[in-house]
């Protein structure tokens, strides 16, 4: 089999993200394929962060600091790969949950999403839209000095001559 490398695909990040179905690093770990073929470490993490009105965000943090941590060890992007509150039932999500769970333990992440808005079904979206009860703690949430957006990143896109 031809690897990325033998087939010279360098425009991909290759994300290892599995379900936070885990409590430590081995559990993290347990299909890794191996850092050699992994540039981003991550958690798709539902549960812990409201779904069926179930929380246990220090369970997602603990979680969340096992895969900061793993991925600056080894060298590797980290991310929260999928999350979210489908319907967003919660007005305060935004920053009384996941922007409080950004910011504890020192966790540190290249990029966090939540999962899509279907617009074919009144229920499930994951991301406020105009009129929706959390805007205004989206609006808290992205104007916090702790989040990045694309408009934050100046010129990201512009190619770099040498």
């Amino acid at each position: 089999m031809r690897s990325r490398d033998d087939l010279q695909v360098h425009n991909f990040l290759y994300a290892f993200s599995p379900d936070c179905l885990f409590d430590t690093e081995a559990g993290f770990l347990d299909r890794y394929p191996g850092d050699q073929w992994v540039d981003m470490a991550g958690m798709d993490n539902y549960a812990d962060f409201g779904r069926n009105d179930c929380y246990n965000v220090e369970a997602g943090i603990r979680k969340l600091k096992i895969v900061s941590d793993y991925a600056r060890k080894a060298g590797k992007l980290a991310a929260f790969t999928e999350t979210g509150l489908e319907s967003i039932p919660n007005q305060t999500w935004w920053t009384g949950t996941l922007l409080k769970a950004l910011q504890t333990e020192h966790v540190q992440l290249a990029c966090v999403l939540v999962w899509r808005n279907d617009t074919r079904s009144r229920t499930h979206y994951y991301a406020p839209f105009p009129g929706h009860s959390s805007v205004p703690d989206f609006l808290r949430f992205y104007e916090s000095p702790f989040t990045l957006f694309e408009n934050d990143l100046s010129a990201i896109y512009r190619i770099r001559r040498r």
